[in-house]
């Protein structure tokens, strides 16, 4: 996989810059702002919005990804969750094409259901504890 320099735009690592919006929706606007964004200052939410477009996936999924491994729960705006949601939506043409990135994606999901696996036991052990 190739590096990326988190310095730079998605403009700046495709090396096409987009015109202004010629659609005013929030989604459009949004997207068009943060081509000019440096990566490096990408949130959660951002990641978000792009990965559920399935937009810039190369670019932005290891980031994704990276996040995720740490913390499946890891989060935009919406709700617990929604960034992994967002990365379960990619097409599968995509996975069967990027292995590297699938295998990231598998230990994403080892790692939430062993964490599943030890609140619903806490949980239980909580409940019939009442």
């Amino acid at each position: 996989m190739q590096q990326v320099d988190l310095t730079q735009t998605l403009e700046e690592l495709e090396g096409e810059c987009w015109d202004e919006p010629n659609f005013a929706s929030s989604l459009v606007i949004q997207v068009h702002q943060l081509r000019k964004k440096p990566l490096c200052e990408w949130n959660n939410e951002d990641l978000r919005i792009l990965i559920g477009q399935q937009m810039n996936l190369d670019w932005l999924l290891p980031l994704a990804l990276e996040r995720l491994i740490q913390n499946p729960f890891t989060s935009g705006d919406l709700y617990i969750g929604d960034l992994f949601c967002s990365v379960l939506q990619i097409d599968q043409a995509y996975w069967e094409e990027h292995k590297e990135l699938k295998n990231d994606l598998d230990e994403v999901i080892r790692t939430y259901e062993d964490v599943r696996k030890t609140l619903e036991k806490q949980i239980s052990t909580y409940r019939s504890d009442l």
